[in-house]
């Protein structure tokens, strides 16, 4: 929506120029209604004529710009998160196992000792 309103502004502004050179050019120096008419189908016509076109160009010539962006955020973007990824996955687990493995010792250390628990 937002390219249709600067296209209608810069058919706009060409149509000034245009019905001013025209009304300069005719006899009488004011504008005509065919001249009117003729910016009418010339807005139309190029809504359905050849924006389509420009803007299929804008976005082959935008894909083509993106296109080395695209290269080096796979080349390097992507690898160095995946490494990052893989470090703090591997953190976790080592905490983790660290921690059961506390927690696993931790309750050893509360039970007494056989002896104690026969003459209690």
């Amino acid at each position: 929506m937002r390219c249709f309103f600067r296209d209608i502004a810069v058919f706009a502004a060409a149509a000034v120029l245009v019905c001013g050179f025209a009304a300069g050019a005719s006899a009488g120096g004011l504008a005509r209604w065919y001249m009117s008419v003729a910016v009418l189908l010339g807005a139309v016509s190029w809504r359905w004529a050849v924006q389509p076109a420009v803007h299929r160009a804008a976005a082959a010539l935008a894909e083509l710009a993106c296109r080395p962006l695209r290269l080096v955020h796979k080349m390097l973007v992507r690898p160095a998160q995946m490494r990052l990824q893989a470090a703090q996955s591997r953190r976790r687990a080592c905490r983790k196992a660290k921690k059961s493995a506390k927690i696993k010792k931790s309750a050893e250390k509360r039970l007494q000792k056989p002896s104690k628990v026969l003459y209690n």
